[in-house]
């Protein structure tokens, strides 16, 4: 039984190669190698960062003419891309004057 004698992270070491030789207790020994590949599962425990701690914006009062006001960029330390993030707008606006592609 191969076990682990700490945690492990995948976004430092995503797998492991093992050498492993087992040896009877004969007189003349006899012992077999085998090589043992362990890959490390990636899980979400990474908080997605912004690039920058605050952004600042700003648009032209009266304006009718719809128009981007903001992009807004952030990454995700985890080493699986297949979790894309996903945006979306939580307070501030009561009246929905602002949207927010969730994707983009």
């Amino acid at each position: 039984t191969i076990r682990t004698s700490q945690v492990l992270d995948r976004e430092t070491a995503p797998h492991y190669w093992l050498t492993v030789i087992a040896q009877d207790r004969a007189l003349v020994p006899q012992f077999a190698r085998l090589e043992v590949l362990i890959e490390v599962i990636d899980v979400n425990e990474k908080i997605p960062l912004s690039l920058e701690p605050a952004y600042y914006a700003s648009v032209e009062e009266n304006n009718s003419i719809i128009k981007n006001v903001v992009q807004i960029q952030a990454t995700d330390g985890d080493d699986d891309g297949s979790q894309p993030l996903l945006f979306s707008i939580t307070s501030g606006n009561p009246q929905n004057f602002f949207t927010i592609d969730p994707n983009t």
